[in-house]
């Protein structure tokens, strides 16, 4: 309980969480992976990388921790910007487009516990500018320092420079110069990893 008490006042950013996620990790002896060259059984390292940067960007934060044969919910708190994530630093340099910074417009909530639980949203409203929280049937105004709690479970990112055509932020924006082919939809797809090895 100790250190269940400890952890959930422990907070961090989404900078760090991303620095964890990407971290070079050393496999174990009994991962070696043999060598095409010297035949030899290696003790290599993997890391995950992000591949491609999607115009719509979703992170699922981890909240569930899994103890022995019992599973705790996460309450850490984890500070996301609201704008200008960049994404630069997370990608390999010849492959990370200009345009990597991401916007916030949504948070998906969770709270309560394993056993029972209830979900709420934030939402930036694309033609006011300003966050509401909705919870069921009601909807009203939250001040932006507000956002970022606890219970955040999922973050919805925008690409700055990709708005769909057919939004309210396009309509309210008109067409501000610019590129059609920024402002066309993509679908929502998840980053991709690679797995590098090294002796």
């Amino acid at each position: 309980r100790l250190q269940q008490a400890a952890h959930q006042q422990h907070s961090c950013t989404l900078d760090e969480c991303f620095q964890l996620y990407t971290k070079e990790e050393q496999l174990a002896p009994d991962d070696a992976w043999r060598c095409p060259h010297c035949r030899v059984p290696q003790q290599g390292t993997v890391q995950l990388r992000l591949w491609t940067l999607p115009d719509i960007l979703i992170i699922h934060l981890k909240r569930f921790r899994q103890v022995a044969q019992r599973r705790h919910k996460l309450s850490t708190l984890v500070r996301f910007p609201l704008r200008g994530l960049d994404m630069h630093p997370l990608r390999p340099p010849r492959s990370c487009p200009p345009d990597a910074l991401y916007d916030l417009y949504a948070v998906c909530n969770h709270h309560g516990s394993m056993q029972g639980g209830h979900y709420t949203a934030y939402c930036c409203n694309s033609l006011d500018g300003r966050w509401y929280s909705y919870d069921d049937s009601t909807v009203e105004g939250v001040r932006e320092d507000e956002v970022s709690t606890r219970s955040a479970y999922i973050l919805f990112y925008q690409r700055r420079n990709a708005i769909p055509a057919w939004s309210a932020s396009s309509a309210a924006r008109g067409d501000q110069g610019i590129p059609a082919s920024s402002a066309s939809w993509g679908w929502v797809h998840s980053a991709g990893s690679v797995q590098q090895r090294e002796h």
